[in-house]
């Protein structure tokens, strides 16, 4: 079986089509390592109650695969799609439901080397102007800082950076490096498979040495930390639990094999 190692973007759903005969599906994620990729979609409902799934090419609307959901089903609501039989080109994913509507994505396999476009961050809201901001002076004339402003400067580039940030991966499933990426700055985490219970574990920098290995600062640690491990929780490793620490965040499987 050929295999192209391209990379997937998945392009954005109409609300609404035929009057709610299609129901668009956001909650989907794509990974890709250099020897390997994966499509994962998390549906609204149980999965075995799901039809038939199939992968048209909608440059001429032909089926390339259909087959039952459940085929596909990593638990009660996810799907995993082992994506390198998918040669570069444009294409529709339908999932039916008994009930006679479908779920439809939509995406963009790239061939190999070619980057997807990366999406456009948020911009930031224009704060509101109607008499100009009030300058305040002390008594030699000097403009004082406008205390206002700039707490509202810091949240909107705050909002910015939260919907903005992302995980990236390089390497393969064994080592490798987790990349935390927002508008201001990209994080590296080098991880690796753990023994025992540990399925595998991420390397983070101490509160002392936060701030020199990440240039953030270290009143964000716990909360880029935190979105590292649920995010990384989300799209490698749904069956196990984390633990974060002073110096790693560690994957355990949720119940033991004993």
């Amino acid at each position: 079986m050929q295999q192209y190692f391209g990379k997937i973007a998945i392009n954005e759903n109409p609300e609404t089509v035929a009057a709610g005969e299609v129901r668009p599906l956001k909650n989907t994620m794509f990974v890709h390592y250099p020897d390997c990729q994966q499509l994962s979609i998390w549906l609204p409902q149980y999965g075995h109650d799901y039809g038939a799934m199939r992968l048209i090419d909608t440059r001429n609307n032909r089926v390339l695969d259909e087959r039952p959901v459940a085929d596909r089903l990593s638990g009660n609501i996810k799907l995993l799609w082992d994506t390198l039989d998918i040669p570069p080109g444009q294409y529709r994913i339908e999932i039916d439901h008994p009930e006679g509507w479908k779920h439809s994505i939509s995406l963009t396999k790239y061939p190999e080397k070619v980057e997807p476009p990366a999406p456009e961050p948020p911009a930031p809201a224009e704060l509101k102007k109607e008499s100009g901001p009030i300058v305040y002076r002390d008594g030699f004339g000097n403009v004082l800082p406008n205390e206002d402003l700039e707490m509202r400067g810091k949240a909107l580039q705050d909002m910015a950076n939260k919907f903005s940030r992302r995980i990236e991966y390089e390497g393969t499933f064994r080592a490798g490096e987790i990349i935390y990426i927002d508008n201001e700055r990209r994080i590296r985490f080098w991880h690796e498979m753990g023994g025992g219970n540990c399925m595998f574990y991420i390397d983070i920098p101490t509160e002392a040495q936060w701030e020199q290995h990440t240039g953030a600062p270290l009143a964000l640690r716990t909360e880029i930390l935190e979105f590292v491990a649920v995010t990384v929780q989300a799209q490698q490793a749904s069956n196990c639990r984390y633990e974060i620490g002073d110096r790693e965040i560690a994957y355990y499987e949720r119940f033991s094999r004993e």
